[in-house]
């Protein structure tokens, strides 16, 4: 075998690789062998049929057979011969079948671990993160929203005009153009007044309304509504009234607290809800302040990074997000996410590669490593969150292979947390 290989680019290596004709023919012997011993052809017994007779019924297989013989055997034999840090799976240009009595020649493209020379880790300049307030208190926006969920439902008396708040029930056809569309009816649905859960101004539409009332209207579906054959155009409603429900909210006291939480007074469900909010929030600033520094790390410390790796990162990426979404939109509005995902989403995914690239050599410079106690600690950790015992856990990272990945991960965090703290930071 003769190898010989080309750089195409900062990363990018095209192999050629040459198989010698009797390596050809023996692998052509081998194939027809094998075809001798399971081939059914009139007139023959099986194990007898002369090689012409083989070639002549099964010379394409028999070419397509060697093809992938030579190029498999090959292909792990040249990688090793070339000593490259292959990233990627090799992009093969196999060109025409091989033939008998003729060497064979075939390409492949390789992508290869970037030299990185680290230029500057220690010392970054960033910018010191800082939130803004909220503009309502989250505890107690949290506490009403849980109040609200306690709620009770009462049928309001006969002549009550639906006004904000109110559960409206209705019965309902839409049509767009005189034809009716998907979605667009129901002999029963309960809208709560003033919670937008219809399009904008369907619920304006229907304030001041009394059982019994039917009211005709045209509202135009919002130019980025999620359903495209109805995004943009103008539907007509009509609607009657079946029912009008008022909801009467608990008092915010002590026997809340003891309905919606563990605490037996509110001010101890409220303490302990700004105690996870604070938490939250100073979770949130580490995060803002480790961005801001990276994105500092990268700038400092260029390098040509590997498309095949991005493109790995960002298929990872959008795989997790379908899977979490599930089957909120239709299979054609996803595919259209997902489209406009994959552009949006690529700086992400390459921020993500250039950060797991410099890490391992950041590592290798300062000393930084993982402990075996430190994955302990971890894998305690995701069992008590899942309420699964330590061993269990262990046993199931270990099993599907995701040791690895979590030490990874635990040894960037640490890498991290080491650039964060040598960094100068400066207020905006």
């Amino acid at each position: 075998m003769n190898l010989s290989i080309e750089e195409t680019g900062p990363v990018e290596r095209r192999l050629r690789i040459e198989i010698p004709t009797v390596a050809v023919d023996a692998a052509f012997d081998a194939v027809y062998r094998e075809l001798r011993g399971t081939a059914r052809i009139p007139g023959f017994r099986r194990g007898k049929v002369p090689r012409s007779v083989l070639e002549r019924y099964f010379g394409a297989r028999a070419g397509s057979e060697v093809l992938e013989k030579i190029v498999r055997e090959s292909l792990v034999k040249a990688l090793a011969e070339s000593e490259l840090d292959v990233i990627s799976e090799p992009q093969l240009q196999p060109g025409e079948q091989p033939k008998q009595g003729a060497a064979y020649a075939y390409e492949a493209m390789v992508e290869i671990r970037p030299e990185i020379e680290l230029v500057k880790y220690r010392g970054l300049e960033a910018t010191r993160a800082t939130l803004p307030e909220p503009e309502t208190d989250p505890v107690e926006a949290h506490i009403e929203e849980l109040r609200r969920s306690q709620a009770q439902v009462f049928e309001e008396e006969e002549g009550v005009v639906l006004a904000n708040g109110h559960l409206a029930a209705i019965s309902f056809q839409g049509t767009i153009g005189g034809q009716p569309f998907e979605g667009g009816a129901s002999e029963s649905a309960t809208f709560e007044i003033g919670s937008d859960q219809a399009i904008p101004g369907f619920d304006d539409q229907l304030v001041g309304l009394t059982v019994g009332a039917e009211h005709s209207f045209e509202l135009s579906f919002p130019d980025d509504y999620p359903r495209e054959e109805v995004a943009g155009k103008l539907a007509r409603f009509d609607v009657k009234v079946l029912g009008i429900e008022r909801k009467e909210l608990p008092e915010k006291d002590d026997e809340l607290a003891k309905d919606i939480s563990e605490f037996d007074t509110l001010e101890e469900f409220r303490a302990d809800l700004r105690k996870h909010v604070e938490e939250g929030r100073e979770r949130q600033l580490k995060q803002r302040q480790a961005d801001a520094v990276i994105d500092a790390l990268i700038e400092a410390n260029p390098f040509p990074v590997p498309a095949s790796l991005v493109d790995r990162q960002l298929q990872s990426r959008l795989q997790r997000a379908v899977a979490q979404l599930g089957d909120q939109f239709p299979r054609e509005r996803l595919g259209q996410l997902v489209e406009s995902w994959r552009e949006e989403w690529r700086p992400a995914a390459q921020r993500d590669v250039q950060l797991g690239l410099l890490v391992p050599e950041i590592a290798k410079a300062e000393g930084i490593e993982v402990s075996e106690s430190e994955v302990d600690e971890r894998l305690a950790a995701i069992a008590e969150e899942q309420g699964r015992g330590k061993g269990e856990i262990r046993k199931a990272y270990k099993d599907g292979g995701l040791l690895p990945a979590l030490e990874g991960a635990l040894l960037e965090d640490k890498v991290v947390q080491f650039v964060v703290s040598e960094a100068s930071l400066s207020d905006a």
